[in-house]
């Protein structure tokens, strides 16, 4: 939640944004009171102090002008977010990890059932009957635990990786496509086999 400003702080606050826009430098607190009418230097600081305290301001110490804005929440915060783009996932054969961050993806929040940690690039078109096909950017809520049925991130072997859904019934575990075509994973018990998180949702470009 924004802390509002009172009416002098608004003041205050336009002053020294439109004071950097013209000269390229925030203002002093004599120049504040100046053109603002405040006789008192020491009310002058009260009230920058009070903007730093609401975060739309930062007060570097001992310098005359040390004054630097802060970025004003977006209204557009609260709907979206930032994650990071890591590799990519097989929705088919399991593929090798590519686990560098390509690049940061804003996306909309409400676009997915779970809260995603990161996105991954689906390759292939084994899930492609549940609705998630070749070229996907696949949000993945990162956690070791899943229940029978749920659609997940898995890795093989230590570094491949696929989207399948998890048939888990005792002991025994399968990876279940969706799509005629493809045939389940059967994780071999000799290998690494972990759970990586469960599918949030998905980005598809027009």
């Amino acid at each position: 939640m924004t802390l509002r400003l009172t009416h002098r702080q608004s003041h205050v606050l336009t002053f020294i944004r439109q004071r950097l826009e013209d000269e390229g430098q925030p203002p002093t607190l004599e120049e504040i009171g100046k053109a603002l009418g405040i006789a008192q230097v020491s009310a002058v600081l009260k009230h920058v102090r009070a903007l730093e305290a609401k975060g739309r301001l930062l007060i570097e110490p001992n310098r005359a002008r040390g004054i630097r804005l802060v970025r004003e929440p977006d209204p557009m915060d609260a709907d979206t977010m930032e994650l990071p783009l890591i590799g990519r996932i097989a929705a088919g054969e399991p593929i090798y990890s590519d686990a560098r961050v390509e690049r940061m993806v804003r996306v909309s929040r409400w676009l997915f059932r779970l809260a995603p940690d990161y996105m991954v690039r689906v390759i292939g078109d084994s899930m492609r009957d549940e609705g998630i096909l070749d070229g996907d950017l696949v949000g993945v809520h990162a956690t070791p635990v899943a229940r029978h049925g749920q659609v997940v991130a898995a890795r093989l072997g230590g570094d491949r990786f696929t989207i399948k859904r998890l048939h888990w019934q005792g002991d025994v575990i399968r990876l279940l496509p969706n799509s005629p075509g493809h045939h389940p994973i059967d994780p071999d018990p000799s290998e690494d086999f972990a759970i990586e998180g469960l599918f949030a949702g998905l980005l598809r470009s027009s």
